[in-house]
């Protein structure tokens, strides 16, 4: 009976060293576990914070003209889409009624002069007459040249001429159609004053002022970016949209933009110099906040990671600021940092760099 309990005991101890053995190998297996890691020094930089936005083409000079008298629309001298100078003749309206009203009142007028200066004349040097009838003779023909000077300027206005160099874009009305005042003949759009109008959310406000650069492309050709000045900033906020209107002018010497063509516009909102800026994949979200990995050195001087707890800024892209917790000069793990714990042990190694040689 003895001898068997000696046994036992044995047995156990034996098992006990084993599995003590055991604990202490696994733990110095993760004491020595190492990861091959790339780093940075962390620099300051200059962190900006772009709007994406789409905009509209628009001109300063973007009209309807409508007629200011009434009459059959006799012929166009241009077609849809010529360029038109300034003062030049776009179409003209059948004036032959304003003609016969012109030489009726010409008559009435000529007739109304002759007789207001007779009574004049008879009043002044014979004393013939009253000088209510001289009065009363001036008045009318007063009456019949403001008459006759109205119809002179309907008459010209039945040739409707462009307010400014433009470019025809649609007749609104066609040869043959009768005109009547108010109603719409064409539509004009200035061929020099275009610009690009977008709209920015309210929240940004106090972010964007007049002169501040803007980028500018269309069909998302960036090569052919723009960058030109905010030349408007509205005042007022979009009730429905909640934006406010910004508007870019751009550049006179270039005809290839088209009214109501979408423009992308990127606008900056948010610029800091000498800040400490990460890539977002070298954050990583625990339950506490965020993180991000450091070298350091352990009581062996060895290389190990430091976590550190981080307070991050605005972001663009995949571009972080950092507010805190991590400073300029320090030396940021970049490539491995997401197999790593804290006083985890590693192996800085150099970036790999592969050339690509292209045979012509």
């Amino acid at each position: 009976m003895q001898s068997k309990l000696k046994l036992l005991v044995l047995l156990f101890a034996s098992v006990t060293v084993v599995s003590c053995s055991g604990d202490e190998q696994a733990e110095q297996e993760d004491a020595t576990k190492v990861v091959n890691v790339e780093t940075r020094i962390i620099e300051p930089q200059t962190f900006e914070q772009y709007l994406k936005l789409v905009g509209t083409v628009e001109s300063e000079n973007d009209v309807q003209i409508s007629a200011e008298v009434s009459g059959q629309i006799e012929q166009y001298y241009v077609d849809k889409g010529d360029v038109i100078a300034k003062g030049a003749p776009i179409l003209k309206i059948d004036d032959s009624r304003l003609q016969r009203e012109q030489e009726r009142l010409q008559a009435q007028v000529e007739q109304a002069q002759e007789r207001y200066e007779r009574l004049k004349q008879l009043f002044e040097q014979d004393s013939i007459g009253a000088e209510i009838d001289v009065i009363n003779a001036r008045t009318t023909y007063k009456e019949r040249q403001s008459a006759l000077e109205a119809v002179e300027v309907d008459l010209r206005n039945t040739t409707v001429r462009a307010p400014f160099t433009a470019t025809l874009d649609e007749k609104l009305l066609e040869t043959g159609e009768m005109a009547s005042p108010g109603a719409t003949l064409f539509r004009l759009i200035g061929t020099k004053n275009l610009k690009v109008v977008a709209g920015i959310p309210s929240r940004f406000s106090d972010a964007v002022s007049k002169g501040d650069r803007a980028q500018v492309w269309f069909d998302f050709n960036t090569a052919d970016t723009l960058r030109l000045p905010i030349s408007y900033v509205g005042q007022s906020i979009n009730a429905d949209a909640r934006t406010f209107k910004v508007e870019i002018d751009l550049p006179r010497e270039t005809r290839n933009f088209k009214i109501d063509m979408n423009a992308n516009v990127k606008v900056r909102i948010f610029k800091r110099d000498s800040s400490v800026v990460v890539g977002e994949e070298y954050i990583y979200q625990k339950e506490k906040g965020n993180v991000v990995y450091t070298v350091a050195r352990s009581d062996s001087g060895t290389s190990v990671a430091s976590e550190r707890w981080i307070q991050i800024g605005p972001s663009y892209e995949n571009r972080v600021m950092i507010e805190s917790g991590l400073n300029i000069g320090e030396e940021l793990i970049t490539v491995g940092s997401s197999f790593l714990q804290d006083s985890m042990h590693i192996n800085i190694v150099e970036k790999q760099k592969n050339e690509i040689a292209q045979k012509n």
